[in-house]
C-alpha cells in the first residue's frame, strides 16, 4: 500500500519494517521534496523517466531487504547500502523476471537495528532525498540510453560522475547559503578530496559505477569540470545519446578526450592556486577547490586532514626523478622548481630509465609553467 502519494511519486514501506518507522509527516516531507524538486530538477538536467508498468509514478519502495544488504558489522566499519536502482527492472526482456517498474529501492528506518546497523528517523530523512536524487539520475540514464535510443547502457564512470553531479544542484537548487547545499553536496566534495589525496592511486575509467570513494571522486571533479567548462546543457547531452564513454564526452564537447582529460587533470592543480591566474580552460568555474578544502580542514581536521589533498612530489633541476604506476585516466603530480635564471634540462618519460612508453598504452605527458 503506498503511503505517500505525489504527481510523480508514491512512497511504499515494507509490511515487516520495524516500528515505530517514520510518521506520516516525515513521509509527506519526503515525498514533498521529491516529487515538487527533486524530480523537477533531475528531469529538467538529464532526460526524461519511463513509465512501463503504466501507473504514472516512480516508486519509493523503503525495505528492510536494503537494510539487509550489509551485517551490522560490515555497517559499522564500512557503511551501509542507503538505496539503489536495479536496471534489470526496466531492461527489456526482463519484465517477467524482476519488478517491472521504475522503482528506488531505499533503506528503512530502524531505530533499534533489528535489521543491521541502526537507522533513527533523522538519518534516513537526511540521507535518503540525497540518495533518491543520485539514483534517479541513474534511471533516467538508463531509459534515455536503453529503452530510447536502443543503445549500450552508459559507461559506469561517467555515469557515476552524471550522479554525483545530481547531488551537487540538488543542493544548489536551494542556495549555497541554505543549509540543504552541505547536506546534499557534502558527499561530492568528500569524495573529490579522497581521489586528490591520492590521484596516481585512482583510476577515471571504471568499468561500472561502483569502487572506491575517491573513484567516485575522480568521476564527481571530471564531469564538474566539463560542465563548468561546456555548459549545463552538457549533462542532458550525454544521457540522451547512445554515445558512451569517453567517445560521448568527446562528441558532446566537440574536443578530443585526451586534450579534455589533460586539461582536467592540470585544473585540479591550479584551482584558485595563489600567485597564478590560470587559462580559462584550466578553470573550475563553479568550486574554488582550495579555499572550499582549506574551509574544511579548519572545521572538521579528522575528515579533512590537510588544507588541499593534491600534494605534488617536489623536485629541483635535474634531480626531478619519480617512478610509479599510471591508471587509465589520471596520473602522477610533480613540481619540478628552479631559481630564476636556472640551467635549462631535458626531461624524459619513459616506461623505465631506458625503454619508452609503449604507444598502445596512449600515455601522456603534460605540462604547465607556472611563472
Amino acid at each position: 500500500m503506498a503511503r505517500a502519494v505525489g504527481a510523480h511519486i508514491a512512497i511504499y514501506i515494507d509490511t515487516l519494517a520495524p516500528a515505530p518507522g517514520i510518521s506520516a509527516s516525515e513521509l509527506d516531507s519526503l515525498q514533498t521534496v521529491f516529487d515538487t524538486r527533486l524530480y523537477a530538477l533531475d528531469t529538467v538536467t538529464f532526460g526524461h523517466v519511463s513509465d512501463i508498468d503504466t501507473n504514472t509514478v516512480v516508486i519509493v519502495l523503503m525495505t528492510n531487504q536494503v537494510n539487509k544488504l550489509v551485517t551490522t558489522a560490515q555497517c559499522n566499519s564500512s557503511g551501509y547500502v542507503a538505496g539503489f536502482f536495479f536496471p534489470g527492472d526496466l531492461a527489456p526482456g526482463f519484465s517477467t523476471t524482476y519488478n517491472n517498474g521504475e522503482i528506488f529501492y531505499s533503506v528503512v528506518a530502524d531505530s533499534t537495528g533489528t535489521l543491521s546497523c541502526a537507522h533513527k528517523n533523522s538519518e534516513i530523512n537526511l540521507v535518503t532525498p540525497v540518495t533518491f536524487t543520485h539514483e534517479f539520475q541513474h534511471m533516467i540514464n538508463f531509459v534515455e540510453h536503453v529503452l530510447v535510443k536502443g543503445g549500450d547502457p552508459e559507461d559506469g564512470w561517467l555515469d557515476e560522475g552524471l550522479s554525483k553531479y545530481a547531488e551537487e544542484i540538488a543542493g544548489r537548487s536551494f542556495g549555497t547559503s541554505d543549509p540543504h547545499f552541505s547536506q546534499y553536496a557534502i558527499g561530492a566534495v568528500y569524495d573529490g578530496y579522497q581521489y586528490l589525496l591520492a590521484p596516481g592511486d585512482t583510476p577515471l575509467l571504471i568499468p561500472a559505477d561502483t569502487g572506491t570513494l575517491a573513484m567516485v571522486g575522480a568521476s564527481w571533479l571530471f564531469t564538474r569540470y566539463i560542465v563548468d567548462q561546456f555548459g549545463t546543457a552538457l549533462p542532458g547531452k550525454l544521457v540522451q545519446t547512445t554515445l558512451t564513454g569517453a567517445a560521448n564526452v568527446a562528441a558532446q564537447t566537440g574536443q578530443p578526450f585526451a586534450e579534455t582529460v589533460s586539461r582536467w587533470a592540470l585544473a585540479n592543480w591550479v584551482s584558485d592556486l595563489p600567485g597564478f591566474s590560470a587559462p580559462s580552460e584550466l578553470q573550475y568555474t563553479s568550486w574554488h577547490l582550495r579555499t572550499t578544502f582549506g574551509g574544511l580542514h579548519t572545521n572538521d581536521p579528522r575528515d579533512f586532514p590537510i588544507a588541499y589533498p593534491l600534494v605534488p612530489t617536489l623536485s629541483a633541476g635535474s634531480a626531478v626523478n619519480i617512478s610509479g604506476t599510471l591508471w587509465s585516466g589520471s596520473g602522477e603530480y610533480m613540481r619540478a622548481v628552479q631559481p630564476a635564471g636556472g640551467a635549462e634540462f631535458t626531461l624524459h618519460f619513459g616506461a623505465n630509465s631506458t625503454t619508452a612508453v609503449s604507444p598502445a598504452v596512449v600515455p601522456r605527458l603534460v605540462v604547465l609553467r607556472i611563472r
